[in-house]
């Protein structure tokens, strides 16, 4: 007797079961948004440039005012001048941040992201496992050409500075970069707004520690060592006069892990 085969519907079982949602899709899905867009080129690309520009003439004047003899003359060393540019460098990183989660609620695909992606912590991760170490590169980058171009522009006019001084710079400035990008990811989160985003993350990280430090209240010249730009510069300069230079790192680990459990719970709590 002949076997006979009834033919079914074949189901999915879970090799077939869409994997869109699982962490690897995720990342996958941010990494492909990420270099699909003009933009992250652009403001990579900036981020580099203006640390580069602004060690240029900043170094540029400390070796002039040092070959006129003023006794006023400012003094650093290259691995500093690099530091010192990333408080204006930092501005192509933020925005890069705010254009990862921001512009998602901007243009409303925010609803097609959830949609794939509806664990919101793990939307969140992809997002930062995606930013970080682009900008982790990124930030090494703009270290290194912040230390060669002040060693070049300054001369015999700079201080003296060690090898290890340079490489602490030079990847302290990429690990800061990469925190301060995933910080800005949890304040979009909680913002959802590209120009409030914005605002926000250049008051918190440039505007305050510069109000605070010209206030002379002891209790507000004090406090700035625990923001979270000021806390990035003690650890990229190897700076443990107010506490230990890693602390300085710490400090700010623990602003980025406060934004995105904010965030976090914003998206929990809230439709998109």
């Amino acid at each position: 007797m002949a076997d006979t085969m009834q033919l079914r519907p074949r189901t999915p079982g879970r090799a077939g079961a869409p994997r869109g949602g699982r962490f690897k899709g995720a990342v996958a899905s941010e990494w492909t948004k990420l270099w699909s867009l003009r933009s992250t080129w652009l403001t990579l690309v900036a981020a580099v440039a203006m640390q580069a520009v602004y060690v240029f003439f900043t170094s540029a004047s400390i070796a002039s005012q040092n070959e006129s003899g003023r006794a006023d003359a400012m003094q650093s060393s290259a691995p500093e001048s690099a530091v010192d540019a990333v408080f204006v460098s930092q501005l192509a990183v933020i925005t890069l941040a705010v254009l990862v989660i921001a512009s998602e609620y901007a243009t409303g695909s925010i609803r097609s992201t959830l949609q794939w992606v509806p664990v919101r912590s793990r939307m969140l991760l992809a997002k930062c496992a995606v930013v970080g170490p682009v900008l982790l590169v990124t930030g090494v980058v703009m270290g290194a050409v912040g230390v060669a171009v002040a060693d070049v522009v300054l001369g015999e006019y700079g201080t003296e500075y060690g090898t290890g001084n340079a490489v602490r710079a030079i990847v302290g400035i990429g690990l800061v970069m990469a925190l301060c990008g995933m910080l800005t990811i949890g304040l979009g989160a909680v913002l959802r707004s590209v120009a409030s985003t914005m605002a926000v993350a250049f008051v918190l990280l440039l505007i305050v520690p510069m109000i605070l430090q010209m206030s002379k209240v002891p209790a507000l010249e004090k406090a700035v060592d625990y923001l979270p730009s000021m806390a990035g510069q003690r650890f990229m300069l190897g700076d443990s006069e107010h506490y230990p230079d890693w602390m300085g790192l710490g400090i700010l680990a623990v602003w980025t892990a406060a934004l995105l459990t904010a965030g976090y719970l914003v998206l929990r709590e809230r439709d998109a």
